[in-house]
């Protein structure tokens, strides 16, 4: 029975050796031909997926079933989906994937005599000895928190965040906000990409987001993500106990998880 029992195993791992495939490929703007950089690229609900290099290319390792969805987004563009099955058949026309821009639709704003009033949102811990961060440098890796509001709209300023351990490389980050659906961080809220370069040395990360003009109507999800490849091991940022949970996930398309009771030090700078 025991020799029945390993041979099985044997089986089924050779099978799922040779149902895997590496497939490379690359991502363009379908209206400028320009190569995209830092693209996601995964199984949806799964923790199989990557990013796209600087120069727009990819490589991912599909072993999951044929029924799932291979999902290639981008913020700011329309994204584009998969079943497995077609796309292992049909790789040789997808070696090259175009994505449509989306189209922009400009915030309302309306002039008044309201006086602004000034909020510093979110956990602004800078403690040194409780923290919490990327798991890996695992491209895709994405942590963050829910922040509430006090009065909609509230127009987001700034970006804050304390770092608790030594950063020994540049890192590169992208900077996502997002709805809240469920408690889950759901769809986008900023129409382009924001970029964030953590220097060797860096104690502290300070972005500006009024360029971006973000606009929330109600609590929103803010989260970090891992998008370049380093030869360190990740970010850990200061947290406190008993705030908002860290939420995060293990690559670009997979399940949003909450992962401890400390909350992540992520604040905003917003108007209300």
């Amino acid at each position: 029975m025991k020799r029945l029992f390993l041979f099985a195993v044997i089986v089924v791992a050779a099978a799922t050796r040779a149902h895997a495939q590496t497939f490379d490929g690359v991502v363009k703007d379908a209206k400028t031909n320009r190569n995209l950089e830092f693209v996601n690229v995964g199984i949806v609900g799964k923790n199989e997926g990557t990013v796209t290099d600087a120069s727009g290319h990819y490589s991912i390792s599909l072993t999951n079933s044929d029924a799932d969805s291979l999902r290639i987004s981008m913020v700011g563009y329309v994204p584009r989906s998969f079943l497995v099955a077609d796309f292992r058949k049909e790789y040789n026309s997808y070696k090259t994937i175009a994505l449509q821009p989306a189209l922009r639709q400009l915030n309302e704003v309306k002039v008044n005599n309201h006086k602004w009033k000034q909020v510093v949102l979110g956990n602004t811990t800078q403690s040194q000895s409780t923290n919490a961060g990327f798991s890996s440098n695992k491209l895709g890796n994405e942590i963050g928190a829910i922040i509430k509001i006090k009065k909609s709209p509230t127009y987001l300023k700034q970006f804050n965040a304390s770092i608790a351990s030594d950063v020994t490389d540049s890192v590169k980050l992208r900077l996502n906000f997002y709805t809240v659906k469920d408690g889950r961080p759901d769809q986008p809220l900023q129409k382009q990409s924001i970029f964030v370069t953590v220097h060797k040395g860096d104690k502290k990360i300070t972005v500006d987001l009024e360029p971006y003009f973000i606009v929330v109507e109600d609590k929103f999800f803010v989260s970090l993500e891992w998008i370049k490849n380093s030869r360190g091991h990740g970010i850990m940022f200061s947290a406190s106990l008993f705030s908002s949970a860290v939420i995060s996930r293990e690559t670009s398309q997979a399940e949003w998880e909450k992962e401890s009771m400390a909350g992540v030090g992520f604040n905003v700078l917003a108007e209300y």
